[in-house]
């Protein structure tokens, strides 16, 4: 999905945990970012894939033909 929709490395890393459900404090302990730098990515990640809520991404991701790790 990170090709697809232009995502850097960073943002897919954070992606991957969000598809999973997990909260910004949580990635943050994960990937060592401060929970602001999480919820900015968070923010690019949601313009970038053109969604509003982490349901949304969820739904996305699990649509996604061969892209089940995201």
């Amino acid at each position: 999905m990170g090709e697809r929709y232009g995502l850097t490395e960073r943002e897919e890393e954070v992606l991957a945990q969000l598809a999973r459900g997990r909260s910004a404090t949580y990635i943050g302990e994960a990937l060592y970012l401060s929970p602001n730098t999480v919820r900015g990515h968070i923010k690019k990640i949601y313009v970038k894939l053109g969604v509003h809520s982490k349901q949304e991404l969820i739904d996305l991701v699990l649509e996604e033909p061969g892209d089940a790790s995201a």
